[in-house]
């Protein structure tokens, strides 16, 4: 049997605004009923207007209602590309944020906010080297892991530490063109298994634009990279087991030119991906957020599929248990 996910219902989030895009996900670690999600993305005028907002929703699970919204933004700055992490108390926000001074150039910093009610938000720390884009990061143990990419470099490097106080170099040029032979390396998602091995998916944007699933082992200065040989943009993930992980992210069909946000299924052990969905999708989309619970996948993403506006949708589908379970 081919395996699938069921798409059960699907609805936008965001409200009335030019552009809304770029989002995450993640199970509201405040509410101890379980019943709500927490959202997060960017509002603007445009793809890459200097007037971004980050807007953070609670989403009932069972309605796709908002409960509540935060609104956070910084006075010249652009705040790009917000992502969520849990340490177990703090539940943070990182956003990329850009900065145009008067004599034409541009300024970035990561900006991370933090909250322990998921009501009211922190100030935000600056950290980072102008530049130098932190992705994302994952909590392992007591520190935040993440991959910063530099575009003129054609690097990717890990960083640790915590992001409300300072990330430092972790190791240098972990994927890069010089090493790898291949060209801008850039966005991906960090997961960690009960072993504590390190896997990522990664997008690139140059040559043969194919994506790249890379392993490594404590202390994580050595990676070992498989090209999966399809285009993945703004890839998240969320593992199924030691082995199987759902995957999601930008699919571009080079023929056609269309762009598709999809839904596939890895296996670490034999390297390849199977498709599960496609999203009502299509124009600037992508930038999944995922949570799993039992049976069900919950996502979060954006489209310009309907009026050609960017907007953000939440999606639930079935048959995550049914992924595991091995087919003749």
């Amino acid at each position: 049997m081919k395996k699938s996910l069921k798409l059960l219902d699907i609805k936008r989030v965001s409200k009335s605004a030019a552009h809304c895009a770029f989002t995450d996900l993640i199970e509201n670690p405040f509410d101890k009923s379980r019943k709500t999600l927490m959202c997060c993305y960017r509002q603007a005028t445009n793809h890459v207007s200097a007037d971004g907002v980050l807007v953070v929703s609670t989403i009932d699970k069972a309605s796709f209602q908002i409960r509540h919204r935060v609104i956070i933004r910084e006075s010249n700055a652009d705040l790009r590309d917000p992502k969520f992490s849990h340490d177990g108390s703090r539940l943070m926000l990182t956003s990329y944020a850009k900065t145009y001074l008067d004599n034409g150039k541009m300024v970035t910093k990561m900006m991370t906010y933090f909250t322990t009610t998921g009501l009211s938000w922190s100030g935000a720390n600056r950290h980072g080297k102008s530049g130098w884009w932190l992705w994302n990061h994952t909590w392992h143990n007591s520190d935040a892991y993440g991959f910063a990419y530099n575009r003129p470099s054609n690097t990717l490097s890990l960083y640790k530490g915590d992001p409300t106080r300072a990330m430092q170099l972790h190791k240098a040029e972990a994927f890069s063109l010089d090493k790898h032979k291949k060209g801008y390396p850039n966005e991906s998602t960090l997961l960690f298994n009960s072993n504590g091995d390190a896997f990522a998916f990664l997008r690139r944007d140059a040559d043969t634009f194919s994506a790249q699933f890379g392993t490594s082992k404590p202390p994580y200065t050595k990676w070992s990279w498989h090209d999966l040989g399809i285009y993945i943009g703004g890839p998240a993930a969320v593992a199924l087991g030691e082995s199987l992980y759902i995957v999601a992210g930008r699919h571009v069909d080079w023929d056609s030119r269309q762009f598709t946000t999809k839904i596939w299924l890895f296996d670490s052990v034999t390297k390849t991906l199977t498709e599960l969905n496609t999203l009502p999708s299509n124009g600037d989309t992508s930038y999944p957020g995922l949570v799993i619970e039992n049976d069900t996948l919950y996502m979060s993403y954006y489209s310009c599929h309907i009026d050609n506006q960017a907007r953000v949708y939440m999606a639930c589908f079935s048959g995550v248990k049914a992924l595991t379970t091995k087919t003749a």
